[in-house]
């Protein structure tokens, strides 16, 4: 299996007052270098997805190496940007994450590629039935005809998407935390207070 990763990073930072989330500064690395520093060892290449050519330059000095694809559709939110890099990867399955999710554990998404192959997807779920479907492993081929359905339909939240393929693993909590313990690979970072206080928890000790 050929494995590719989706670095989705278009947001508009609301929270951050139109600051970038993905350039948020830890120890002298952005979180966008920390996940693709993560994500290189685990997969065979790393695409960043970005709203527009204006973040396509301001982050062209962190991602070398690394393909920056703009969205086709504006104003469609993280679909938007998961059409683009699925029709640009290489790899038959892609892992997408939101740049929001710095602590990525390796484990976990080496979890979830093996648990999605030969399906249409691998996503965890919590113990109350939310899933994480921007923490999750796609087949490329069968995820784009049903994204594009949905951006058509107008109903462009992720799980529209998903919900049409007939064949997705659904990975409980319990078996991801034998690997990532505090399940720190779903804490969201919204503002830098939020990185403070994972990092005060340790959040960095599970790598």
């Amino acid at each position: 299996m050929q494995r590719s990763a989706l670095i989705l990073a278009g947001g508009k930072g609301t929270r951050l007052g139109e600051r970038e989330k993905a350039l948020l500064i830890h120890k002298g690395r952005t979180l966008l270098e920390k996940a693709i520093d993560i994500l290189g060892p685990v997969v065979d290449e790393v695409i960043v997805s970005v709203r527009d050519q204006r973040q396509q330059e301001a982050f062209s000095g962190y991602v070398r190496g690394v393909r920056l694809l703009c969205d086709k559709y504006q104003g469609k939110g993280p679909l938007a940007g998961m059409l683009e890099g699925m029709l640009s990867a290489s790899g038959n399955y892609v892992f997408v994450v939101a740049c929001d999710m710095p602590f990525l554990q390796p484990q976990v998404i080496d979890l979830l590629f093996k648990e999605a192959a030969g399906h249409d997807a691998a996503v965890p779920v919590w113990k109350d039935g939310r899933k994480e479907p921007l923490h999750a492993v796609y087949n490329r081929e069968l995820l784009v005809p049903a994204i594009e359905t949905s951006i058509l339909k107008g109903d462009c939240h992720v799980m529209a998407a998903v919900s049409q393929l007939h064949d997705v693993r659904f990975i409980s909590m319990d078996r991801i935390q034998l690997m990532d313990r505090g399940l720190v690979s779903f804490a969201n970072i919204n503002t830098p207070a939020d990185l403070e206080q994972m990092i005060k928890k340790g959040a960095y000790d599970y790598e």
